[in-house]
């Protein structure tokens, strides 16, 4: 073990003693408290010597050399803090050691028998009587060794979370009270120094690189985070500003600078990003964040774990009234009807809370990235705040999904289930909206009108089962719903020609299918270089705006990219084509000089296109440069700008606006959503599927026609 009879102190034995030091005589400003502190702090070196000499005992089972601490009763409190500093970190290096050792000798090179190896020493040198001393001594040991770990420059990222998770539990102690009902002298110092060291740590964090993990898990164990604090809360807001950008940071509560920008997804840390939204979680700085946009990029990071706590802590900061079921973790084959449940709507509850804010934001971008179930879960979890709009989306998108792949699966007997639980959404919905028949003025987002789910669900699975060729299916399905299932040409024209009536078609009169009232053919899928190119010519030459939408699988990556200017569309194979060296130049060439803003096209259009950006991103390339351009896109989303020519449609900045519904307002139609949920990786794509795709690109382009004259005509007013 390394001596601890040298005076000198290294940079981080100072670092250590120092925030030891201020935090304690802080707390201890008179010196009242001198010799009480003094024997805690000689406890706790101890019971930190005796960890690091057990390590030591595994990593050198021969020849061991130890050096104990000598308990000196007449030393000040600053020797006693010297002390404390330089055997903790000292102890962090021998369990470094021990955690290198043990993963070498492993033939399978993992880290679990290190992990329990060092658990057991932990837990073994630390398992002392429970008295009210050495209960402090325990809790300053682990304390002592927290901040050391978090601040120690040469134990790696990994190590340092191994470490952290055996050293700092969950919760180190139960809250204790003298006979008054106070907290005993033992929970006041112990409260104060840990909070005023988490307070140091969090103020240095970014700047010394320490571990924002360790530091997190310093608060969990010693739970003295909470919203009332404002300096700490205002601490963490800093280092949420540092890690994911100034603009899920208020600089100032009542003066909000919605011009603010956050750090692009590709530039966040995510060994820094997960644990500082475990510290908002914890100590909840409302004041000082921005949470709905804290919310959105970690589950645009992945981090829908770290997102769901947020949202968690939100709402138990509004009401006791929470669902402690971990919807991310929810297992794959249980329904999430008895989460629902759990949760209803409170009409006492203001409707613009922070946990409003924070859980629509997270259903939000689960429906955006077109991850169904899991939007099902969150919002079935979050109901009350969600609010029922989003509820029924969610479960009638889930639906769809759900139908499609059992479809391909050839498992009809899964649809009857669907459907109930539609049926059964629709009916609560109504109730806690008060819906009548005939009014749907109340429903502010999705792409079809609640009222109408169970029939456009029913009509959805029959014609996904008539696609496949499972007409028996589909027949029992009809008779038991009450429904008319015909092979008859002569029913299936006029049901076609009703659907007609209700939704955009390729060949309705300003849609890229009509020429001057001749038709034209749907585009094929692209999947040559050569051709590409040629088509590619041809959309550029057709008009100044480009529209994009793109479609994507289970896997990383975009299955189809479409392109619509108002009067032409194509199609893109973007699997075939960046499967090989000519397809990925023929990519950069068109798709990455549009994107680029090389090209000479004035606008490339989406609609909430963040997602397609990243996906087009994500996507395969077999040369060494990506074909899509990785900074400064030049595509635009269409929904902000709805919203400014429209401020009453579709919410703030458009976010509860969806196509289909735009594509209504501005055109006249709607776009039929039914192959949205459809598989985009087969091939060939069926015909509905490629109508599907062109119409939505075009949609973008056509709106964006609109939409761009009322925003002129009103600046020149």
């Amino acid at each position: 073990m390394a001596s601890l009879n040298n005076n000198a102190m290294t940079r981080d034995e100072t670092r250590v003693c120092d925030i030891l030091t201020k935090s304690i005589e802080s707390y201890n400003v008179d010196g009242t408290e001198n010799e009480f502190i003094i024997d805690t702090i000689e406890q706790s070196s101890a019971l930190i010597q005796r960890i690091g000499s057990e390590a030591l005992a595994h990593t050198k089972p021969n020849g061991i050399e130890e050096n104990y601490l000598a308990t000196d009763h007449g030393v000040d409190l600053s020797s006693s803090i010297r002390q404390l500093s330089k055997q903790s970190l000292s102890t962090s290096r021998n369990l470094k050691l021990l955690i290198d050792q043990m993963k070498n000798s492993s033939s399978k090179k993992t880290s679990g028998n290190a992990w329990r190896t060092l658990q057991s020493i932990v837990d073994s040198s630390l398992g002392l009587k429970n008295t009210n001393v050495e209960t402090a001594a325990l809790a300053f040991a682990r304390l002592s060794l927290g901040i050391v770990i978090s601040t120690d420059t040469d134990v790696s990222i990994a190590q340092q979370k191994m470490i952290a998770s055996a050293i700092l539990p969950n919760s180190i102690y139960e809250r204790e009270t003298d006979k008054s009902g106070k907290d005993s002298r033992r929970e006041r110092l112990i409260k104060f120094v840990a909070r005023d060291c988490l307070l140091h740590l969090l103020r240095t964090a970014i700047e010394e690189d320490d571990s924002i993990d360790c530091i997190a898990r310093i608060e969990t164990a010693f739970g003295v985070g909470n919203e009332e604090d404002e300096e700490l809360c205002s601490a963490v807001a800093t280092v949420v500003k540092d890690v994911f950008g100034s603009g899920c940071y208020y600089n100032d509560p009542e003066n909000d600078d919605e011009n603010e920008s956050c750090v692009s997804e590709l530039d966040i840390n995510k060994d820094k990003a997960s644990p500082t939204m475990a510290l908002v979680a914890q100590c909840r700085p409302w004041k000082f964040i921005k949470t709905d946009q804290l919310v959105r990029i970690a589950a645009a990071l992945d981090l829908w774990y770290s997102a769901e706590l947020v949202c968690d802590a939100s709402v138990a900061s509004v009401t006791s009234h929470t669902n402690n079921v971990m919807a991310t973790n929810y297992p794959k084959l249980e329904s999430s009807d008895s989460i629902s449940k759990q949760s209803s709507i409170d009409s006492s509850l203001r409707q613009d809370t922070i946990a409003h804010l924070a859980t629509k934001a997270l259903i939000d971008t689960a429906l955006d990235l077109r991850l169904y179930r899991r939007a099902d879960l969150f919002a079935s979890k979050f109901y009350t705040f969600g609010g029922p709009e989003r509820f029924a989306e969610a479960r009638f998108l889930h639906a769809c999904d759900t139908i499609t792949k059992v479809v391909k699966r050839k498992q009809p007997q899964i649809i009857e289930k669907q459907i109930a639980r539609i049926d059964e959404c629709v009916e609560r919905v109504r109730v806690d909206l008060n819906l009548s028949d005939v009014d749907e003025q109340k429903i502010e987002i999705g792409e079809v009108p609640i009222e109408t789910m169970p029939q456009y669900i029913r009509d959805f699975a029959l014609r996904r089962l008539r696609s496949s060729n499972m007409s028996v299916a589909a027949l029992r399905l009809a008779n038991l719903w009450g429904m008319n299932y015909e092979e008859d040409p002569v029913v299936l024209a006029e049901e076609e020609k009703r659907r007609q009536l209700t939704y955009v078609q390729w060949t309705d009169v300003g849609s890229p299918g009509n020429n001057a009232g001749k038709s034209q053919p749907l585009p094929d899928l692209l999947s040559e270089a050569e051709e590409l190119v040629e088509e590619f010519k041809v959309l550029l030459q057709s008009g100044g705006t480009v529209g994009f939408d793109a479609e994507w699988g289970e896997d990383d990556g975009v299955a189809v990219l479409q392109l619509s200017t108002v009067s032409h569309s194509i199609l893109l194979d973007i699997p075939a084509l960046s499967s090989n060296d000519k397809g990925c130049k023929a990519l950069q060439a068109t798709v990455g000089q549009l994107f680029a803003g090389l090209t000479r096209a004035r606008y490339v259009i989406g609609f909430g296109c963040k997602e397609d950006i990243k996906r087009l991103r994500e996507s395969p390339c077999s040369r060494s440069v990506h074909w899509f351009p990785r900074n400064n896109c030049a595509a635009r989303d269409l929904r902000p700008l709805i919203a400014e020519a429209s401020p009453n449609f579709g919410g703030k900045g458009g976010q509860h606006l969806g196509l289909s519904r735009s594509t209504e307002s501005f055109l006249g139609k709607q776009l039929d959503k039914a192959e949205q949920c459809s598989d985009w990786c087969q091939r060939p794509l069926s015909i509905e599927q490629r109508e599907y795709a062109a119409l939505d690109a075009w949609a973008c382009a056509a709106i964006y026609a609109k939409v761009s004259k009322i925003i002129d005509e009103r600046y020149k007013a």
